[in-house]
């Protein structure tokens, strides 16, 4: 996976290394749907590290300073969580935030989607209070012109055709931790970590493919076409090719937008395996093909299905390119608050909170190939 940033283990102490090593190999599991047999122990450990670490430095602590054996003195801490006096006291529900807070940091790069960050997206971190400055290289050519004798130079050329900023804002969700579950270790702290990740990824998709889409249209009729032809193909590949130096150009889209890349015919015959084992050639005319997968939208998982990276566009873009997406990140951590909300199943209220910024900054041209 590429890393969007990664938590600093420096000046973390060893039982939140711990937590944060342990909910990681939780939250990958999960994400690859590939769970351990003893996943449900490790998470049940899980639960107990949290709950020791969050009621340190309390009176709490005291209640299970005298068990010497490492495993029962988690689990009698995760059990105390069972107690309103124990969930609901300030300095435990703020140790829990801090925990919490490093762990989220630490997964939110393992789901980002690496072929859309390698093709589309360029990611940069900043310091908190900072700005990201993009500066676009001119696309053209310095124009060489006759001079007359005697004249010393012809209108000055920049290297650099503008300067862009990107302005991360805040963005957040709110959840719960349920107290009871918690407390009994089955809270599934790795499904809740790796949702909490997906979730901000897929705002980041949202924005970043209406940025792709502002930009085609920006771009004109000249670079993009309708429909999938050998003309219509190689005519859009050498104008953005061109247009961007002779640099190599590769076909980014779905597997559903790549299928339509075929000779036709006889699949088999013409082509061998690979459309039936993979959906898609590895090469089209001349050009690569680069599959993205697809994420789907926030809140219709179980109603319209809806996913976010158009089947019916294909993207010809520069393989070493400005990239056409800027995604910033301001701060190296996710924030986790606390939200005021008391319900009868004993509920923790949490609002997850980052800096973001996503903005369509192009600096070098690309294609779109509608179908």
């Amino acid at each position: 996976m590429i890393k969007q940033f990664a938590y600093n283990a420096a000046g973390l102490d060893t039982s939140a290394i711990n937590i944060i090593e342990c909910n990681l190999d939780l939250a990958r599991q999960t994400y690859a749907g590939n769970k351990d047999a003893d996943y449900d122990a490790k998470n049940t450990h899980l639960c107990g590290l949290m709950a020791n670490y969050a009621i340190a430095d309390t009176k709490f602590a005291t209640r299970v300073a005298s068990i010497e054996d490492e495993t029962a003195r988690y689990e009698a801490s995760r059990k105390l969580f069972s107690e309103p006096m124990v969930n609901k006291n300030p300095v435990v529900r703020s140790n829990f935030a801090i925990i919490l807070s490093q762990v989220i940091s630490a997964i939110n790069p393992e789901v980002s989607n690496d072929m859309f960050m390698r093709f589309i997206a360029e990611t940069r971190q900043i310091g908190f209070g900072d700005t990201a400055v993009f500066k676009l290289e001119s696309n053209d050519l310095f124009a060489v012109k006759d001079m007359a004798e005697g004249v010393r130079r012809t209108v000055d050329q920049p290297m650099w055709d503008d300067e862009v900023t990107v302005h991360p804002h805040l963005v957040g969700l709110s959840s719960h931790i349920d107290w009871y579950p918690f407390a009994a270790g089955r809270f599934d702290m790795g499904y809740f970590a790796v949702k909490i990740a997906k979730s901000f990824a897929a705002y980041i998709f949202v924005k970043a493919i209406r940025g792709m889409t502002a930009a085609t249209t920006q771009f004109g009729a000249a670079y993009s076409k309708n429909g999938v032809s050998a003309n219509n193909w190689t005519e859009l590949a050498q104008r953005v090719q061109a247009a961007n130096g002779g640099m190599k150009v590769i076909a980014v889209g779905t597997k559903a937008a790549l299928h339509n890349c075929n000779l036709g015919g006889n699949f088999q015959v013409e082509i061998g395996e690979r459309m039936n084992t993979v959906g898609y050639l590895t090469a089209y005319l001349d050009t690569p093909l680069i599959a993205i997968d697809n994420v789907i939208a926030a809140g219709t998982v179980n109603s319209t299905g809806t996913l976010l990276i158009p089947d019916d566009r294909i993207y010809m873009v520069p393989m070493a390119g400005d990239k056409p997406v800027k995604i910033v990140f301001e701060g190296n951590q996710s924030s986790v608050d606390d939200n005021p909300e008391e319900t009868s199943d004993v509920r923790w209220g949490i609002t997850v909170s980052q800096r973001i910024g996503v903005s369509a900054v192009c600096g070098s041209k690309f294609g779109t190939i509608i179908l």
